[in-house]
């Protein structure tokens, strides 16, 4: 080490008997002079390597927690183009409207008997969030469907609709913002805690992690995205042989979204039932059928089903739905909610999922019925066609109706994601 002569304060290294300049002897006085200056220069020396390393470790935690924001707005990025796909691609609920509608023409059944003159003001349960389509509190008053610009009071529908899909949409954005976050936070997590453990870590190193924390954050954002599928308006009907009062329960590997009437977390739906399917509740107002939406954590065979032309769905959905057990007053109602979505596709992937649907969206009803036919329709719109082996639909449910019997259908529009390698 390089030290001060205590004679003439030349530098001279450590561990000489004299001075090479003014070539004085030391003396043991001046030799722990000599001793006292390696250890000083020993603690300024530590203390500066602490302050280098401390630099350095903040310096590389500015740089790691910037790599991970950049991680996670990445992320978000990706899974806000998701989200926004996912609401444009006809996340078609029903917009409940208490409200009415009033037409300059006469409204006919199908068999053309007037059952709402010009100027009635009829009542509406709904509108299609995807079409802007009515449905009636009487939703077999005929065979066409209205929509908001058939009415006469158009202005007012148009601006309740308007504020009823932002309402729902903003309420879909909530709910996907929160998958994305938990994405991003455990992107820039697992980056830190990489980042301060391999500070030593190359550059190239450094970026393959960048782009493998990435990657596996989208991932993660898509397949949660892709394993919780919307149960798309499931309805359900009850005929039971003599007025009854029943109670409804649903058991969800999920969340109810919507429902109504409004479902008691409790208690679930208590009706008196008439043969017909008339519902009453304790209020006195009645029903067609008991509504619910809800995100099921569903995992679809997709091995089996159909691809059918756009132009060619109604036509197979009405022999489909007879074969799974759907009356016509029931095949109509699903077809109306479904039609607007498929009918204009090149070709439509449609499967029936009856059995996976049962494992995430069981039924608890009291009295028990005696026959129970449930419909779940997944599917999705495809560019080309697709082959696929053909379903049993028959054997999905009971082939005929005895006793008190329960219908319900419902589906779901199956957003491809991460996930759809490993169903196919």
């Amino acid at each position: 080490m390089i030290v001060h002569c205590p004679k003439c304060t030349a530098l001279i290294r450590d561990g000489v008997d004299s001075c090479p300049s003014c070539h004085e002897e030391f003396s043991e006085a001046d030799k722990e002079s000599i001793q006292k200056e390696i250890a000083e220069a020993a603690v300024k020396t530590t203390e500066s390597v602490k302050r280098e390393k401390k630099a350095i470790n903040v310096s590389l935690l500015v740089f790691s927690l910037i790599e991970a924001l950049a991680v996670a707005l990445t992320v978000a990025i990706i899974g806000c183009n998701s989200v926004n796909s996912y609401i444009c691609a006809a996340e078609s609920s029903w917009l409940f409207y208490d409200g009415y509608a009033t037409f300059d023409f006469d409204i006919q059944s199908s068999d053309g008997n007037t059952i709402y003159p010009a100027g009635t003001r009829i009542k509406i349960q709904a509108f299609t969030r995807s079409s802007g389509s009515i449905i009636f509190d009487n939703h077999f008053i005929s065979s066409h469907s209205y929509n908001i610009g058939d009415t006469s009071n158009k202005e007012e529908l148009t601006a309740a609709f308007n504020e009823l899909t932002d309402e729902r949409n903003q309420e879909y954005l909530h709910r996907d913002a929160g998958v994305i976050a938990v994405s991003a936070v455990i992107a820039i997590v697992a980056y830190l805690i990489f980042s301060v453990i391999n500070g030593k870590l190359r550059t190239t190193g450094r970026i393959i992690f960048f782009v493998a924390v990435t990657s596996l954050s989208v991932i993660n954002t898509l397949t949660l995205r892709s394993y919780l599928s919307r149960a798309h308006a499931p309805i359900i009907y009850l005929y039971p042989e003599e007025e009854t009062t029943v109670n409804v329960r649903l058991s969800l590997n999920g969340e109810l979204t919507t429902t109504y009437p409004l479902y008691d977390e409790d208690l679930g739906w208590t009706v008196t039932a008439s043969p017909d399917g008339t519902l009453t509740d304790d209020k006195g107002r009645e029903y067609d059928y008991l509504f619910w939406e809800g995100d099921l954590a569903i995992k679809p065979d997709l091995s089996h089903g159909y691809c059918v032309k756009g132009k060619d769905t109604a036509a197979f959905l009405e022999e489909a739905l007879a074969q799974l057990g759907l009356n016509d007053s029931e095949a109509n109602t699903f077809i109306m909610y479904w039609l607007p979505q498929m009918e204009s596709n090149e070709y439509n992937v449609i499967t029936f999922q009856t059995y996976a649907y049962e494992d995430v969206a069981s039924l608890e009803i009291t009295p028990d019925p005696d026959t129970v036919i449930r419909v779940n329709m997944l599917w999705f719109p495809t560019s080309s066609y697709v082959d696929m082996e053909p379903q049993d639909l028959p054997s999905l449910n009971p082939s005929e109706r005895e006793g008190f019997t329960v219908v319900e259908w419902g589906g779901e529009k199956y957003e491809k994601g991460a996930l759809s390698l490993i169903f196919r």
